[in-house]
């Protein structure tokens, strides 16, 4: 995407080339229950971004659909549409399918990780191996030693900073809440909040390129 890219990129990180023949898994649980966001632009409503969560072998799937319009005197002037799919299995992610309609521009990219590399094929051309990464859809708390991150909706690693930025207290589905607070920077900063367990993404904000604030309202 590209004025609203920062929303839907949505995320998530590649280790360096020296790290990653040995990632860890990343992750020791995942939401139980179907995240459901409003995305907000000045506090009005312009869409929405879902994760549904399957279990899978030694795992899960997570199937992702987001759709975000915005509009100007009720004509549409920018389309972002996306439906895709990631296994992961024993903490680490393992694969992805994904279907982008980023205002006109269309992508279908694929990722598999095998053997500490992942093989991306964008748009059924032949893949290009890269070291073992995850998608970036800001689901879930980032490693702190992430350092890039593969854009799911055109297949682009990119380099990452995750920076982790204290502890806040605010409104999810109209209760205080406890949650941590980190940054994720590809060059366009984003804030991420996610619950005290670090398991559950419970809030998104980003500064617009036209200056507008965006947010992931979780329902």
């Amino acid at each position: 995407m590209r004025t609203l890219r920062p929303l839907i990129a949505a995320m998530v990180l590649l280790v360096t080339a020296q790290v990653a023949a040995a990632m860890p898994a990343i992750l020791t649980a995942h939401p139980e229950q179907p995240l459901a966001f409003t995305v907000t632009r000045n506090g009005g409503p312009i869409g929405y971004h879902k994760y549904a969560f399957r279990p899978h072998k030694s795992g899960f799937e997570v199937h992702v659909e987001a759709d975000i319009r915005v509009s100007f005197l009720l004509i549409p002037f920018f389309v972002y549409e996306q439906q895709g799919v990631e296994i992961w299995e024993n903490g680490r992610f393992k694969a992805l399918d994904y279907v982008t309609n980023d205002d006109g521009i269309r992508h279908q990219v694929k990722a598999e990780v095998a053997g500490g590399q992942m093989r991306v094929s964008v748009d059924g051309k032949p893949a290009s191996l890269h070291p073992e990464m995850i998608p970036g859809t800001l689901w879930y708390q980032p490693p702190p030693q992430a350092s890039m991150m593969l854009d799911p909706g055109d297949g682009t690693p990119t380099r990452l900073k995750v920076e982790f930025l204290g502890e806040d207290t605010i409104a999810v589905r109209g209760q205080p809440t406890r949650a941590t607070r980190w940054l994720w920077d590809d060059g366009l900063r984003r804030e991420v909040w996610y619950d005290a367990a670090g398991k559950t993404l419970v809030q998104l904000w980003i500064k617009g390129d036209d200056g507008s604030d965006i947010y992931y309202i979780l329902q």
